[in-house]
């Protein structure tokens, strides 16, 4: 087994696990765990596919990614709870009718996603396995440098006034960069990747912080019997969004000039 198969293994027994959950209750750890395993697959086969682009990695990974998508739902109320009841500017009776409110719609979209999956039922992930695909060790390491190169290009990449949907779109190339990172776990070598992450840490943090207010921000206008509530609350994330993300600008730069000196 390569080094890479031996993260995959490992990956796809903690979805399964996670998946087993997730199918009898919505346990808010289960469904967190399998989000960011579905992202670290989808990375890995990515990867793949740059090392043999006849392989079709999106077909194999498209049933497991909607699935996720659709349980996406259900993770989206347990941050939006989380960050309102964190939130110091928000009155305690704000508190509990919004987080009250977010939590029946969890319930409902949990019904909802149980009344999906029993029409096409998924009970496990299951996908080839890289030695199966015909891929070599020695191949996959030679591709890391390049597949890492092109999208380290797009996150340094920066403009004076970047949109919200720029932004959003930096993350996700971030965290696919961190995943593909972490595919390499059990090679030769990792020990460099964990000092970069190291260095990308605080980066990720002031990201998914801001991301976490833009999703809240979808979620409150959908609730009833909250509107006020929720606009008082969206007033203040707005104001949080602008400083989160001028913190995340200067860490993207010391995170440019650390890779400058590497």
């Amino acid at each position: 087994m390569n080094c890479l198969d031996k993260y995959r293994s490992k990956l796809i027994s903690q979805l399964n696990r996670d998946l087993r959950i997730i199918l009898v209750r919505p346990e808010e750890e289960a469904v967190h765990d399998f989000r960011v395993g579905m992202k670290r697959l989808t990375a890995l086969y990515f990867l793949l596919n740059e090392v043999d682009p006849r392989l079709n990695t999106r077909k194999m990974l498209k049933p497991y990614r909607k699935l996720a998508k659709s349980i996406g739902v259900i993770r989206d109320g347990h941050i939006a709870v989380h960050l309102i009841q964190e939130l110091d500017e928000v009155c305690d009776a704000d508190k509990k009718l919004l987080v009250s409110a977010i939590k029946s719609k969890s319930r409902n979209d949990y019904r909802s996603f149980k009344r999906t999956i029993q029409t096409s039922p998924l009970a496990r992930v299951s996908v080839p396995t890289i030695r199966s695909l015909g891929l070599s060790e020695r191949a996959i390491l030679r591709q890391k440098p390049v597949a890492l190169k092109g999208l380290l290009s797009q996150i340094m990449s920066t403009s004076p006034r970047m949109t919200a949907e720029q932004w959003h779109k930096k993350r996700i190339l971030m965290k696919r960069y961190h995943h593909k990172l972490d595919a390499f776990y059990f090679c030769p070598g990792h020990t460099a990747d964990e000092n970069e992450l190291k260095q990308i840490k605080i980066l990720e943090q002031l990201l998914g912080d801001w991301h976490d207010r833009i999703i809240a921000a979808e979620i409150l206008p959908l609730l009833k019997g909250a509107e006020a509530e929720a606009d008082r609350t969206i007033a203040i994330m707005r104001k949080q969004d602008k400083i989160l993300l001028g913190s995340a600008k200067i860490y993207l730069n010391k995170y440019k000039k650390w890779h400058q000196g590497n």
